[in-house]
């Protein structure tokens, strides 16, 4: 009974998503591709905790576990309410939609998990529409935008600019070690000596 009451409560949740960012891309496929072209891998949702997923390499020969599934397909829901940046081709933002495969099914979207002990936060896929925006550029490459800039004293405001601070990383989350994406907290190269530069680019199934 709690397990039907709990599950019923995600589902409620989730519904909130279709009634903001309302439009839905195609599916599609994460890929990334590392920097240094060494390798290239899809990224899957692997069980994390209660109805969380992480963005696992689907292929990795690591001991992340629950094993990944081959791949997983995503979306993307953008807002009728929302415009895009001035300079067009950063893209509109919006949420990285995925179905969790529950009964009934559960809308879910992808939102940063922080730790202030380290400088990476992990992308986790929990149920409902988050709040965290991301963007697909001109080349369907996943960014985060901003628009302060924090490197001059004092920060400013300026136009709209698009981010690439995505890893490939073997991590530690909630009793599991995973090799997963990743996000960098800052321009430097993260602290976590497993961390490899990669692109993440959707392809539309």
């Amino acid at each position: 009974m709690r397990t039907s009451l709990a599950l019923a409560a995600l589902v409620v949740a989730a519904n909130a998503q279709d009634s903001y960012y309302n439009i839905t891309s195609k599916p599609f496929q994460l890929v990334l591709y590392a920097s240094d072209g060494s390798y290239k891998d899809t990224l899957s949702a692997c069980h994390t905790g209660a109805a969380l997923e992480s963005l696992c390499l689907s292929n990795s020969n690591t001991t992340s576990k629950p094993d990944p599934t081959p791949y997983s397909t995503f979306n993307f829901n953008t807002s009728i309410y929302t415009q895009p940046p001035a300079d067009a081709s950063l893209g509109v933002q919006g949420i990285l939609t995925w179905i969790l495969p529950a009964l009934p099914p559960i809308p879910s979207s992808l939102k940063f998990f922080f730790d202030a002990t380290t400088d990476l936060t992990l992308p986790i896929l929990e149920p409902g529409s988050s709040n965290e925006l991301f963007a697909f550029d001109s080349g369907n490459e996943m960014t985060v935008q901003g628009y302060v800039h924090w490197d001059t004293t004092p920060p400013t405001p300026g136009p709209t600019y698009g981010l690439k601070r995505w890893y490939a990383c073997k991590t530690y989350y909630s009793g599991y070690q995973y090799e997963n994406l990743a996000w960098a907290m800052g321009p430097r190269d993260p602290e976590n000596p497993t961390c490899e530069k990669v692109t993440v680019k959707r392809v539309f199934v």
